[in-house]
Protein backbone atom coordinates (compact mmCIF):
# COMPACT_ATOMS: atom_id res chain seq x y z
CA UNK A 1 0.00 0.00 0.00
CA UNK A 2 3.19 2.33 1.01
CA UNK A 3 4.46 1.96 -2.70
CA UNK A 4 1.42 2.68 -4.59
CA UNK A 5 0.91 5.74 -2.27
CA UNK A 6 4.53 6.36 -3.14
CA UNK A 7 4.20 6.00 -6.97
CA UNK A 8 0.63 8.06 -7.16
CA UNK A 9 2.72 11.06 -5.48
CA UNK A 10 5.47 11.21 -7.68
CA UNK A 11 3.09 10.82 -10.78
CA UNK A 12 1.42 13.66 -9.44
CA UNK A 13 4.69 15.26 -8.96
CA UNK A 14 5.18 14.95 -12.57
CA UNK A 15 2.10 15.68 -13.39
CA UNK A 16 2.56 19.48 -11.80
CA UNK A 17 5.93 19.43 -13.57
CA UNK A 18 4.50 19.03 -16.74
CA UNK A 19 2.05 21.61 -16.42
CA UNK A 20 4.12 24.32 -16.27
CA UNK A 21 4.84 26.96 -18.44
CA UNK A 22 7.02 26.43 -20.55
CA UNK A 23 7.60 29.97 -21.73
CA UNK A 24 8.03 31.87 -18.86
CA UNK A 25 8.78 35.32 -19.80
CA UNK A 26 8.35 37.47 -22.77
CA UNK A 27 9.43 40.80 -23.17
CA UNK A 28 8.42 42.76 -26.15
CA UNK A 29 10.55 45.70 -27.06
CA UNK A 30 10.60 48.43 -29.78
CA UNK A 31 7.10 47.71 -31.67
CA UNK A 32 4.83 49.90 -32.94
CA UNK A 33 2.02 50.68 -31.03
CA UNK A 34 -1.72 51.08 -31.71
CA UNK A 35 -5.25 50.50 -30.38
CA UNK A 36 -6.69 47.12 -31.70
CA UNK A 37 -8.94 44.29 -30.01
CA UNK A 38 -8.84 42.30 -27.96
CA UNK A 39 -5.72 44.07 -25.95
CA UNK A 40 -6.89 47.76 -26.65
CA UNK A 41 -4.02 50.40 -26.77
CA UNK A 42 -0.98 49.55 -26.54
CA UNK A 43 2.61 51.06 -27.34
CA UNK A 44 5.93 49.71 -28.57
CA UNK A 45 6.78 48.09 -24.88
CA UNK A 46 3.74 46.48 -24.24
CA UNK A 47 4.44 42.75 -23.93
CA UNK A 48 1.73 40.11 -25.55
CA UNK A 49 -1.74 38.76 -23.84
CA UNK A 50 -1.10 35.26 -21.92
CA UNK A 51 -2.03 32.66 -23.62
CA UNK A 52 -5.94 31.16 -23.83
CA UNK A 53 -6.23 27.78 -22.00
CA UNK A 54 -5.08 24.86 -23.96
CA UNK A 55 -2.65 27.10 -25.55
CA UNK A 56 -2.44 26.32 -29.44
CA UNK A 57 -5.96 25.03 -30.01
CA UNK A 58 -8.53 25.68 -32.84
CA UNK A 59 -10.50 28.91 -31.81
CA UNK A 60 -8.26 30.37 -29.85
CA UNK A 61 -7.03 33.82 -30.42
CA UNK A 62 -3.59 34.10 -32.51
CA UNK A 63 -2.55 37.13 -31.89
CA UNK A 64 -2.33 39.88 -29.15
CA UNK A 65 -4.27 42.79 -31.25
CA UNK A 66 -6.11 41.05 -33.40
CA UNK A 67 -9.26 38.92 -33.14
CA UNK A 68 -8.26 36.18 -36.03
CA UNK A 69 -8.53 32.57 -34.41
CA UNK A 70 -7.20 29.15 -35.07
CA UNK A 71 -8.87 27.60 -37.71
CA UNK A 72 -6.56 24.04 -37.91
CA UNK A 73 -2.94 24.00 -35.76
CA UNK A 74 -2.41 20.65 -37.69
CA UNK A 75 -0.25 18.46 -34.85
CA UNK A 76 0.95 20.75 -33.11
CA UNK A 77 -2.13 21.12 -30.92
CA UNK A 78 -1.28 22.34 -27.02
CA UNK A 79 1.92 23.86 -28.10
CA UNK A 80 2.85 26.87 -26.19
CA UNK A 81 2.80 30.34 -28.37
CA UNK A 82 3.31 34.03 -28.04
CA UNK A 83 0.29 36.05 -28.80
CA UNK A 84 2.65 38.40 -30.97
CA UNK A 85 0.96 42.17 -32.31
CA UNK A 86 -0.04 41.80 -35.95
CA UNK A 87 0.78 45.27 -35.81
CA UNK A 88 4.49 44.99 -35.78
CA UNK A 89 4.49 43.83 -39.58
CA UNK A 90 6.18 46.08 -41.24
CA UNK A 91 9.69 45.67 -42.72
CA UNK A 92 10.44 49.28 -42.20
CA UNK A 93 10.11 48.50 -38.03
CA UNK A 94 13.71 46.57 -38.28
CA UNK A 95 14.28 47.06 -34.39
CA UNK A 96 11.07 45.20 -33.03
CA UNK A 97 12.33 42.54 -30.66
CA UNK A 98 10.46 39.35 -28.48
CA UNK A 99 12.63 38.47 -26.01
CA UNK A 100 11.66 34.57 -25.23
CA UNK A 101 12.57 33.24 -22.26
CA UNK A 102 11.95 29.20 -21.91
CA UNK A 103 12.49 27.68 -18.15
CA UNK A 104 13.26 24.12 -19.25
CA UNK A 105 14.91 22.58 -22.68
CA UNK A 106 12.13 22.97 -25.43
CA UNK A 107 11.70 22.44 -29.08
CA UNK A 108 11.50 26.21 -30.51
CA UNK A 109 9.29 27.07 -33.48
CA UNK A 110 8.08 29.98 -35.52
CA UNK A 111 5.17 29.81 -37.90
CA UNK A 112 5.43 32.35 -41.21
CA UNK A 113 2.89 33.65 -43.53
CA UNK A 114 2.54 30.89 -46.56
CA UNK A 115 2.75 34.89 -48.56
CA UNK A 116 6.05 35.36 -47.58
CA UNK A 117 7.39 33.37 -50.29
CA UNK A 118 9.81 34.93 -53.08
CA UNK A 119 9.12 38.60 -51.27
CA UNK A 120 10.35 41.41 -52.47
CA UNK A 121 10.60 44.86 -50.66
CA UNK A 122 9.68 48.07 -52.06
CA UNK A 123 12.62 49.43 -54.34
CA UNK A 124 13.96 45.93 -54.26
CA UNK A 125 16.50 47.12 -52.08
CA UNK A 126 16.25 43.20 -50.56
CA UNK A 127 15.37 40.35 -51.55
CA UNK A 128 14.58 37.36 -50.29
CA UNK A 129 14.75 33.94 -52.37
CA UNK A 130 13.20 31.44 -50.06
CA UNK A 131 10.85 31.34 -46.51
CA UNK A 132 14.21 29.46 -45.04
CA UNK A 133 16.22 33.13 -45.00
CA UNK A 134 13.11 34.86 -44.03
CA UNK A 135 13.20 32.53 -40.93
CA UNK A 136 16.78 32.49 -40.27
CA UNK A 137 16.81 36.81 -40.40
CA UNK A 138 14.67 36.40 -37.61
CA UNK A 139 16.95 34.14 -35.36
CA UNK A 140 20.09 35.83 -37.30
CA UNK A 141 21.21 37.44 -33.99
CA UNK A 142 21.89 33.68 -31.85
CA UNK A 143 20.99 31.03 -34.80
CA UNK A 144 23.06 29.66 -37.13
CA UNK A 145 21.14 29.71 -40.88
CA UNK A 146 18.97 26.26 -41.06
CA UNK A 147 18.53 25.77 -37.52
CA UNK A 148 14.92 26.14 -37.75
CA UNK A 149 13.72 23.67 -40.58
CA UNK A 150 10.39 23.49 -42.65
CA UNK A 151 8.48 20.80 -40.77
CA UNK A 152 5.93 21.01 -43.90
CA UNK A 153 3.28 21.38 -41.83
CA UNK A 154 0.61 24.54 -41.58
CA UNK A 155 -1.21 26.21 -39.12
CA UNK A 156 -4.31 28.22 -40.15
CA UNK A 157 -5.50 31.72 -39.45
CA UNK A 158 -9.28 32.08 -39.68
CA UNK A 159 -8.40 35.65 -41.58
CA UNK A 160 -9.40 36.10 -44.90
CA UNK A 161 -10.94 32.85 -46.08
CA UNK A 162 -7.71 30.91 -43.92
CA UNK A 163 -4.37 32.05 -43.94
CA UNK A 164 -1.84 29.43 -43.76
CA UNK A 165 1.28 29.46 -41.85
CA UNK A 166 4.76 27.39 -42.35
CA UNK A 167 6.12 25.64 -39.48
CA UNK A 168 9.73 25.75 -39.14
CA UNK A 169 11.16 24.31 -35.97
CA UNK A 170 14.54 23.19 -34.05
CA UNK A 171 15.61 19.12 -34.41
CA UNK A 172 16.21 19.57 -31.04
CA UNK A 173 15.30 20.69 -27.75
CA UNK A 174 17.28 23.99 -26.87
CA UNK A 175 18.44 24.71 -23.64
CA UNK A 176 16.51 26.82 -21.05
CA UNK A 177 17.75 30.70 -21.48
CA UNK A 178 16.42 34.05 -23.26
CA UNK A 179 15.89 33.69 -27.16
CA UNK A 180 15.45 36.94 -29.44
CA UNK A 181 13.23 37.15 -31.96
CA UNK A 182 13.88 40.00 -34.51
CA UNK A 183 12.06 42.31 -37.27
CA UNK A 184 8.96 40.43 -39.58
CA UNK A 185 10.59 41.09 -43.13
CA UNK A 186 7.26 41.77 -44.81
CA UNK A 187 4.11 43.28 -44.56
CA UNK A 188 2.16 40.20 -44.16
CA UNK A 189 1.28 38.86 -41.05
CA UNK A 190 2.89 39.05 -38.43
CA UNK A 191 5.24 35.67 -37.34
CA UNK A 192 3.95 32.86 -34.43
CA UNK A 193 6.78 32.19 -31.67
CA UNK A 194 5.86 28.48 -30.39
CA UNK A 195 7.44 26.16 -27.89
CA UNK A 196 7.30 22.72 -26.28
CA UNK A 197 9.12 20.52 -23.80
CA UNK A 198 10.81 17.27 -23.94
CA UNK A 199 8.22 14.94 -23.21
CA UNK A 200 7.75 13.39 -19.17
CA UNK A 201 7.23 9.64 -20.76
CA UNK A 202 11.09 8.90 -19.84
CA UNK A 203 10.82 9.80 -16.65
CA UNK A 204 7.43 7.86 -16.59
CA UNK A 205 8.86 5.04 -18.04
CA UNK A 206 11.71 4.92 -15.36
CA UNK A 207 9.26 5.11 -12.54
CA UNK A 208 7.44 2.02 -14.05
CA UNK A 209 10.63 0.23 -14.70
CA UNK A 210 11.78 0.78 -10.45
CA UNK A 211 7.90 -0.42 -9.00
CA UNK A 212 8.35 -3.23 -11.68
CA UNK A 213 11.98 -4.10 -10.00
CA UNK A 214 11.07 -3.07 -6.04
CA UNK A 215 7.87 -5.89 -6.50
CA UNK A 216 10.42 -8.37 -7.75
CA UNK A 217 12.37 -8.27 -4.70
Amino acid sequence: MKKVLLLLVVLLCIGQVASADVITNVDRTRGTAGTQNPIGTFDGDTDPLPMEPGHLKVGNYVFSDRTYLWDNVASFGGFEYVRTFNTDKDNKNIMVNYAVTIGEPAILAVAVDDRWADYKTSGSTQVFVSQQEMVDLIVHKWAAPGLFVDTGEDLIVGEGGGRPMSVYATQAPLPAGTYDFGLNPTSQNFYIIGASPEPATLALLGLGGLVLRRRRK
